[in-house]
């Protein structure tokens, strides 16, 4: 088989899930240089630059492993680690992204509590992910929906530490995430088989709700 034959061969698993989380790896990157810039041109404290550091990071980690899992048709048992790494970087990015919330806009005490809660649930998340990741889409959405909305634990402190602009902007993301969540888990027939079906969806989604938590770290967090 020449070189030529074997890389004609090649084919994107999933092509739009791929593309989508692609454009989104590629803003994500974006995302954390235009912080730092920002952030430093206004000579922001270092823990606001840890914090939305954090977050980008962790958008750059979950769109870089989706991107890979849905781009390589890899056989068992590299498929199953491609998706494992997909699975477990969701519980990485909910916790990235409550990061610079607890470190910016609660007090110290309730912001640690909100850390150890966030990133204690996404190490469990991992932990079961690794040994169950074939689990039904259900319980992996109401999980990832459960922990997406644990900053009902501290709600009446996280509006008081919010302005009305970042907490709306944190809503909006909050919810396009949600709606993605049940996306994930619900079938719909007519779409099955087609190249832009629910999962697609769901993957926009996704994107919308980074994009809302991008600009509250743009524009209340730098």
């Amino acid at each position: 088989m020449t070189v030529y034959e074997h890389t004609q061969q090649f084919h994107v698993k999933d092509p739009f899930s791929a593309l989508t989380h692609f454009i989104g790896f590629i803003l994500s990157i974006a995302a954390l240089a235009v912080l730092l810039v920002k952030g430093g041109a206004d000579k922001m404290p270092l823990t606001n630059l840890i914090g939305v550091s954090v977050f980008a990071i962790s958008s750059i980690l979950l769109y870089g492993a989706s991107t890979t899992y849905h781009t390589f048709d890899v056989r068992q048992p590299f498929e199953k680690a491609l998706k494992k790494v997909d699975h477990l970087s969701i519980f990485v990015l909910i916790a990235g992204t409550y990061t610079p919330y607890a470190l910016l806009a609660l007090d110290q005490k309730t912001g640690m509590f909100l850390l150890a809660e966030v990133w204690g649930i996404a190490l469990l998340g991992i932990i079961f992910k690794l040994f169950w990741v074939t689990c039904p889409k259900w319980v992996s959405s109401v999980i990832y929906i459960a922990m997406g909305w644990v900053c009902l634990t501290v709600f009446p402190q996280l509006i008081s530490g919010l302005s009305s602009g970042a907490f709306l902007w944190t809503l909006a993301g909050g919810i396009m995430y949600t709606i993605g969540g049940v996306l994930y888990s619900v079938p719909c027939k007519k779409l099955e088989g087609r190249p832009f079906g629910m999962h697609e969806i769901f993957h926009c989604f996704v994107l919308a709700g980074s994009f809302c938590f991008f600009m509250v770290m743009l524009l209340y967090f730098v």
